[in-house]
């Protein structure tokens, strides 16, 4: 009976033994299951606002009305983004359209996370005066792409005001730091006052080719401007990229 008792015994033992290898087993899987589950995935978000911007209306030498109308885009999302197409519309004090711009594009024409692109147009307006001109507002269409802003490197930036015919002109250098000719390089020159607020935005391109580590220099004088804002100028930031189809 004795014997009977330990063999039972025994037997029970072995069969707890083995209950909890199996409960530890099952644990550590319900813990990487939960470990799994709790990896977060970072959400894609694709957003460009315009920070800055401006408008000014002014008569010629020959009483002609002509607005100036320029603006920042930023990337504040976290994808990088291809800018499309951008209309502008300027507006009377009372809130109704003077005119249109459409088909203006950006400098450069894709902005990754936290980089700005230009966006600048100047054009006339027929049958108003200066004083109507209220403001410039903006319809902009942008999406999400994988394509590379293809960027390249500006040195010896210079601010050169000019006269009445040619009121502000930006000079430099712009090196082709890719591994491919460049066929049509886009430049934008943000003007910004002492206090940092943009002024306007001249643009223009070099047409010729550059090659891979080459260097070609440029000169940005449009599109008009006011000749007071040449005055104002204190510090110029100029963006290129190479164009493509």
């Amino acid at each position: 009976m004795k014997k009977l008792s330990f063999l039972l015994a025994c037997l029970l033992l072995l069969l707890t033994a083995c209950g909890e290898t199996d409960n530890a087993g099952d644990t550590n899987q319900k813990e990487s299951s939960e470990t799994e589950q709790q990896t977060e995935v970072k959400e894609e978000e694709v957003k460009l606002e315009i920070i800055d911007s401006v408008g000014t209306a002014w008569v010629d030498s020959i009483g002609t009305t002509w607005v100036h109308s320029a603006a920042v885009f930023e990337n504040t999302g976290n994808v990088a983004i291809d800018i499309g197409e951008v209309q502008m519309n300027f507006k009377r004090q009372d809130g109704s359209v003077l005119g249109t711009s459409s088909m203006v594009y950006s400098v450069p024409g894709i902005v990754k996370p936290g980089e700005k692109a230009y966006i600048s147009e100047s054009t006339i307006l027929d049958g108003v005066n200066s004083s109507d001109y209220k403001e410039t507002t903006y319809n902009y269409d942008f999406a999400q792409t994988e394509e590379d802003p293809n960027l390249l490197e500006v040195s010896g930036t210079k601010g050169i005001k000019g006269d009445s015919y040619t009121p502000y002109k930006v000079t430099g250098m712009v090196k082709n730091i890719t591994e491919d000719a460049q066929d049509d390089i886009r430049l934008a020159a943000g003007l910004y006052d002492a206090n940092n607020k943009l002024l306007g935005v001249l643009t223009g391109s070099i047409d010729v080719t550059v090659n891979p580590d080459s260097e070609a220099g440029f000169e940005l004088t449009y599109p008009d401007i006011p000749n007071e804002v040449a005055g104002q100028v204190s510090t110029v930031d100029v963006k290129a990229y190479g164009w493509t189809w």
